[in-house]
């Protein structure tokens, strides 16, 4: 804003010199990168396409909220994708996800503690890496499947405040990936996921909506379970593994032509031997086997074989359409 007689302060000055050297720097990265741009960033691609999990983005504080919009970006490009907080897969130990998921890490310095400690248990599911990085010879960037340069330079009061630099970098290389998905989708090469995005089991199955009981539990017990979950299921449970399942139609047939329900159990009408699907499976596998095999509901596993929950035939219908 000028002020009187049209004249600029020494302040306003200053500061529109100052923004126009950060747009300097800005060009001048993207430049950079544009010469960056190698086998690396292929392979990338090459990997994305072939996923049949999701995407999982991992970054901290300015990384993380730039790893938001990147995402966002990727799911627009047909790819089922999710921002975690390192910090909290941590804590969780990485049991959200699955072996059949990517996972793309972003740290700025390339040293990122909560990323570091990940890898572990990355590796032992399984699982690629992809890291995007401003320090591409880092311990981030080291145990990656695929480094994506994101280096750049900054002056110190942008690396300690706001590396503006940086971030203008990664949500190009996040743009790039979305982009050349998208080509590759008009294209229809071999491995492409069509537009059509895919449907996981993961995505559609209920973590609470069904009963659990013990295999000693009264009758009763599993009726009052079903009662308050309004499903038509029930798992038994003998501690963390699973003993087998009631249905609506199991209890029926089991208690048919019954006088008595004195000392009868879960274990008495359960079926011991559940038809069990994994989570990375998709929408329609899960509902083929169902259709398959005359039931309503399969219980989900993970990688380790970890009950996580259950989806019906009504969830896989809605989730495809029909």
């Amino acid at each position: 804003m000028a002020t009187s007689n049209d004249q600029t302060s020494p302040l306003e000055v200053t500061l529109s010199e100052g923004m126009k050297a950060s747009v300097a720097r800005q060009i001048g990265a993207l430049q950079q990168l544009q010469g960056r741009i190698n086998g690396e960033f292929t392979e990338a691609i090459k990997l994305l396409t072939s996923c049949r999990g999701r995407v999982i983005m991992l970054g901290m504080s300015q990384s993380g909220h730039i790893g938001r919009k990147i995402a966002a970006t990727l799911y627009n490009a047909g790819l089922s994708c999710h921002l975690i907080n390192p910090a909290d897969a941590w804590h969780d130990n990485l049991s959200m996800v699955g072996s059949g998921d990517i996972i793309i890490m972003l740290s700025y310095s390339g040293m990122t503690e909560e990323l570091i400690r990940l890898y572990p248990v990355v590796k032992h599911v399984g699982n690629k890496v992809i890291a995007i990085t401003g320090d591409p010879k880092g311990p981030v960037a080291e145990q990656a499947d695929i480094v994506l340069d994101a280096s750049v330079i900054e002056d110190l009061p942008d690396q300690k405040h706001a590396p503006t630099t940086y971030t203008t970098v990664l949500l190009a290389i996040g743009d790039l990936l979305a982009e050349a998905l998208q080509r590759f989708q008009a294209s229809d090469l071999e491995g492409l996921r069509k537009d059509q995005k895919i449907t996981w089991v993961r995505n559609i199955m209920s973590t609470d909506n069904y009963g659990r009981i013990a295999p000693d539990s009264k009758i009763s017990d599993v009726m009052q379970a079903m009662t308050a979950t309004g499903s038509k299921i029930c798992l038994v449970m003998d501690g963390d593994d699973l003993a087998g399942v009631i249905t609506d139609g199991d209890l029926r047939r089991g208690l048919s032509g019954v006088d008595s329900l004195s000392g009868m159990t879960a274990r008495n009408i359960m079926n011991g031997a559940p038809i069990i699907i994994k989570e990375e499976a998709s929408a329609s596998d899960a509902r083929a086997l169902m259709d398959k095999s005359k039931i309503r509901a399969l219980v989900v596993q993970d990688s380790h074989n970890h009950v996580i929950g259950v989806v019906t035939i009504d969830a896989c219908r809605k989730a495809l359409g029909a």
